[in-house]
């Protein structure tokens, strides 16, 4: 049996503005899916965020749709419920229920409301799907793989999982003990991702483990695994310039079970033998330049055009890896530019958006990100000679993080946030961070949101958005040509 395991697609994010960007993540999604249809796979698994927005636009729905044609009807895609997917208004019909209604998912989740005590579990019914299922039993010749979901609960997520471990023996004694069990979920987990809000500690999960094979997850872009049953393949797109490293391969997992020898650990019958493989995705490319060296415009201006030509050879190379080829051509590349170091002479002479217009044309780039936020200048540094050295430098390196840090600290303590002073000023250095790094207001507001609400609930309680009657209404004419407009005038992003 083969069971393929994709997550955060994000369909609808127009990242940094850009059509391209949006038809980005349709595109991957497909191609995911095409490849994970490769294996031949028994059923897909998708836990969390297959949208960008709660409230989308038409065009995202649709490439949902399409994306999801791709995959036969007898191969069901499971799907469960990310931060991105919730509404933030009360609907009788969420884009996901509709989803399922229309047989392209289905949509698992967990009645965490009816019983206080224990999680209860429906099975799903192909001639009566409703709006949603408990859990879908995956029948083959192998063995019955049983797949339960659980809808993102965030800072809530830890005393859900006791009410799901529960939920699931007792869903085996009145349905019967699958060879084999699933869990999707959207959370991170502690010590393996950075802290973000919604993540659970290994000692958590400790009654799951006693019913789950596999734990599917979604929310963290990165790909990571723990303890052998855990496993996060992170989102098949990069979502930022620090998402693009090497190092987070953005994929999806390619799982076969077969029967368990002795060794296995799991409660069920079946073992994993587990591959992660790169998604289709556009390249980022990011080129460093230091300042430093250079007394004036004229010369650094020289030394930057010498530098990108050396460059171009390594990126020619970095373009042709296989997953950032679209069939057999390549992708106009997202640009990282950042600046470094001690600029010797007055800051207007440093002409940013110059620098970036050359680097878009050499490197044929769909955007160039410009970052400068590690660049200072002699004067300040002057300034600065009069601070605690230990303090403000750490290996000859400016730390400008320590210094915002205490205002943000500043801030929360002496404000109506104050019993959660800590939290608060975390989120502001990360949001500060995030429009550093030129991620869209959209983002930033999505994150400050989510936190706010895991912080205060009983102040957000009252919350609702605005949305038009027809959420299906397309956008009038005058609308789409200033957005093509804006596109077409925004190559690049200046974060200072």
């Amino acid at each position: 049996m083969k069971i393929g395991h994709l997550a955060d697609i994000h369909l609808g994010h127009r990242q940094y503005g850009l059509k391209q960007r949006e038809d980005d993540m349709t595109n991957t999604f497909k191609a995911t899916l095409q490849l994970i249809m490769r294996d031949d796979p028994d059923a897909i698994l998708l836990p969390g965020d297959l949208f960008h927005s709660r409230d989308l636009r038409p065009k995202a729905l649709e490439a949902a749709e399409k994306g999801l044609s791709v995959v036969p009807n007898d191969v069901p895609v499971l799907v469960s419920r990310g931060n991105h997917d919730e509404n933030l208004t009360p609907r009788e019909v969420t884009w996901l229920n509709y989803l399922h209604r229309r047989g392209h998912i289905v949509l698992l989740e967990a009645d965490l409301e009816n019983n206080p005590e224990v999680a209860q579990f429906g099975r799903y019914d192909a001639d009566e799907p409703g709006e949603d299922a408990g859990f879908y039993d995956i029948e083959t010749d192998t063995g019955t793989v049983r797949v339960f979901g659980l809808q993102w609960r965030g800072a809530r997520t830890d005393t859900a999982l006791e009410k799901v471990a529960k939920g699931i023996r007792e869903t085996a004694e009145d349905h019967g003990q699958p060879d084999y069990t699933v869990l999707l979920a959207h959370f991170g987990i502690e010590d393996e991702v950075p802290a973000l809000g919604g993540n659970v500690t290994h000692a958590e999960l400790r009654d799951v483990r006693e019913v789950v094979d596999y734990l599917a997850l979604g929310h963290i872009h990165k790909c990571y695994d723990a303890s052998g049953w855990i496993y996060n393949p992170g989102s098949s797109e990069a979502h930022s310039t620090s998402e693009a490293r090497d190092d987070w391969n953005h994929g999806y997992y390619s799982v076969d079970l077969s029967p368990a020898d002795d060794e296995y650990d799991g409660p069920g019958q079946l073992a994993h033998d587990v591959n992660h493989k790169h998604s289709r995705r556009r390249p980022f490319y990011t080129i460093k330049f230091d300042v430093t060296p250079y007394e004036s415009v004229g010369e650094l201006e020289t030394a930057f055009r010498e530098q990108l030509s050396d460059e171009q050879s390594v990126l020619q190379n970095y373009l042709d890896r296989e997953e950032f080829l679209l069939g057999n051509e390549r992708r106009e590349p997202m640009i990282d530019l950042r600046f470094e170091g001690t600029l010797q002479f007055d800051r207007g002479s440093f002409r940013v958006d110059e620098l970036a217009d050359q680097t878009a044309t050499v490197c044929d780039a769909l955007y160039v990100q410009t970052n400068t936020s590690r660049v200072t200048t002699a004067e300040i540094q002057e300034l600065l000679a009069e601070l605690d050295d230990e303090e403000v430098f750490v290996d000859g390196r400016l730390q400008t993080a320590a210094l915002e840090q205490r205002v943000f600290e500043t801030i929360a303590t002496e404000s109506e946030y104050s019993n959660h002073a800590d939290a608060v000023a975390a989120l502001l250095g990360d949001a500060h961070r995030m429009a550093q790094d030129g991620e869209s207001t959209d983002d930033i507001v999505d994150v400050v949101s989510e936190s706010r609400r895991e912080l205060f609930p009983e102040a957000t309680s009252g919350v609702s958005l605005d949305v038009s009657e027809d959420p299906f209404a397309e956008r009038d004419e005058g609308e789409e040509s200033t957005a093509k407009q804006q596109t077409a005038a925004a190559p690049r992003g200046d974060a200072n």
